[in-house]
């Protein structure tokens, strides 16, 4: 098992035995953090080019840490959809499993429907001409985002696995386990070895921005 402390409130485990990858906790920037680290990193398999990274999400127990929100799984989440192949007809990622979220029944409800609005925006031509686009126009746009979403909107539990993390330990790919041992401190586990992992702030910390930009004089 290989664990990784990311930045603050981002860890890593990966049991590759199990092929399981899990990004424990996602705040913004989370995919950029996990490029910094090399965590995702280009890939070829059969002429097809694509990149590598985690497939399963670990929400944080609790929306706001110090101001700022914990769970934003969109664009890890995208990552694995279409950066990885996932979602892609025909790619060779593409063999019938889906990205894997887990946590509070709360937390993982609220990101099905955040996911949803991230992926495909409104979801109807009746949506987008309540919002002032006129017939014709909505028309047109619902024909080409029906096209970019391979012919169907589909609801999140279409695209996405979860896993709801109560009192008892979960059960994951590969037989590997997760259980919660205080709020935001988990404990995954696997033939015996096990590591732990906490997705708390500090008192007066934040999530890191992945890049320092400098200073420069204007």
């Amino acid at each position: 098992m290989r664990v990784v402390a990311v930045s603050s409130g981002i860890s890593w485990v990966e049991v590759p035995e199990a092929d399981l990858r899990v990004l424990c906790g996602c705040p913004a920037d989370s995919v950029k953090h996990l490029i910094k680290r090399g965590l995702i990193v280009p890939a070829e398999r059969g002429g097809v080019s694509f990149e590598t990274g985690p497939n399963a999400i670990l929400l944080s127990d609790v929306s706001l840490q110090n101001g700022a929100f914990c769970n934003l799984s969109e664009f890890p989440i995208l990552q694995m959809l279409y950066r990885q192949g996932m979602i892609i007809p025909g790619h060779p990622n593409c063999v019938g499993r889906k990205p894997l979220i887990m946590g509070l029944a709360q937390q993982v409800e609220g990101q099905l429907e955040y996911v949803m609005r991230g992926n495909y925006g409104l979801l109807s031509e009746d949506e987008m001409m309540a919002a002032g686009v006129p017939a014709d126009m909505a028309a047109e746009w619902m024909r080409m985002k029906l096209r970019f979403a391979f012919g169907a909107i589909r609801p999140p539990r279409d695209l996405l696995d979860t896993c709801i993390i109560g009192d008892t330990p979960a059960i994951l790919q590969g037989g590997v386990t997760v259980r919660r041992l205080e709020l935001n401190v988990f404990e995954f586990a696997y033939k015996g070895e096990t590591a732990v992992v906490d997705l708390n702030l500090g008192v007066g910390r934040t999530y890191e921005t992945p890049y320092h930009l400098g200073y420069h004089n204007l």
